[in-house]
């Protein structure tokens, strides 16, 4: 019904100017003696010529909406597929539409080509920075940390300059980490155990025990990305765990569970922590969020299709639940 009152209304002079000329021709008629039946008859049969040929004009109307209606998802690949003009104003549109597309296609250029230069520059810098850091931590291994104890100090603030730098890294490559997946048969508890190792030294610096019961589970997907989400959840845990915390670290199905016994986290905030940015309340009390880390993961949990959860009450501690469960590869 919408779109008969759209074609009417878009109509409306047509149907009115019609009208008139009929109820003149009629007139007409009938101050002239013409008798009523011929009137009549006359008056019927413009009307059904009228109806046949505003059926045939309705039918290519509908036609047309339904081909304008098809473009506007893919209009990007079809645009040179619009339906042909049928007057010098649809000529008119349809040129705004292809310069509009032109300008559009343009401007992605120029965006695509800006953040290639920023992504080039950083993955540059990011190669670069980490030479000094590789040095440095050469320089403090060389050095005896139970005589200088400030080394220690030193090497721990190193680890997480390059941990930064990481991060940053592979913020920087979400967009295009699509071709960068490699999906295999992975053993998790390996995958695990090499994560904590890399951490082992914060864990102990802070003194937090770590609970980890093996899974014996084989996951299917991506090595790499999978491990840069298990060291965001573990530098998570050492955020906000105190000393002599615990993390546990154990398997529910085919989901797996990375506990710790810190602040937990406000049912309010709860349902935000996956967005970019927003930090909470304990970011607002810590002082040591950023907003981004739990962002990272979930963008990365997307792109290999595993899910990612969080439970967790205030004052009793955060469970992240990963959901490892594959059925193909994709």
């Amino acid at each position: 019904m919408k779109l008969i009152g759209d074609y009417l209304k878009f109509h409306k002079k047509s149907v009115i100017l019609f009208a008139s000329c009929l109820l003149i021709f009629m007139l007409v008629f009938f101050l002239s003696n013409v008798p009523l039946d011929i009137i009549l008859y006359a008056g019927l049969l413009c009307l059904l010529t009228a109806f046949f040929i505003v059926s045939y004009d309705f039918a290519r109307f509908q036609r047309h909406h339904r081909e304008l209606r098809r473009l506007i998802e893919p209009i990007d690949s079809q645009i040179d597929y619009l339906p042909e003009p049928r007057n010098m104003i649809d000529e008119d549109y349809t040129e705004i539409i292809r310069e509009l597309h032109r300008q559009k296609r343009e401007s992605e250029s120029r965006s695509y080509l800006g953040r290639k230069e920023l992504v080039d520059y950083f993955t540059l810098w990011a190669h670069q920075i980490k030479t000094p850091i590789a040095a440095m931590g050469m320089i403090l291994q060389n050095k005896n940390e139970d005589r200088h104890p400030e080394d220690r100090e030193l090497s721990a603030e190193l680890f997480n300059i390059e941990e930064y730098v990481n991060t940053a890294m592979s913020y920087i490559r979400l967009p295009d980490m699509s071709s960068d997946l490699v999906f295999e048969q992975v053993s998790l508890d390996d995958l695990i155990r090499r994560t904590l190792k890399k951490y082992a030294r914060m864990f102990i610096s802070k003194k937090i025990s770590v609970d980890f019961t093996e899974t014996g589970y084989t996951a299917i997907t991506d090595e790499k990305w999978l491990s840069v989400v298990l060291g965001q959840i573990f530098v998570n845990s050492l955020k906000y765990t105190q000393e002599r915390g615990t993390v546990s670290i154990y398997m529910e199905g085919d989901c797996l569970m990375i506990g710790d016994t810190g602040p937990g986290i406000p049912a309010e905030d709860l349902p935000r922590v996956f967005e970019k940015g927003f930090t909470g309340h304990n970011g607002r009390v810590f002082g040591k969020s950023t907003g981004q880390g739990l962002y990272l993961c979930k963008s990365i949990m997307d792109k290999l299709s595993h899910g990612i959860a969080v439970r967790s009450q205030q004052g009793q501690g955060t469970t992240m639940i990963l959901d490892l469960h594959r059925q193909t590869f994709q």
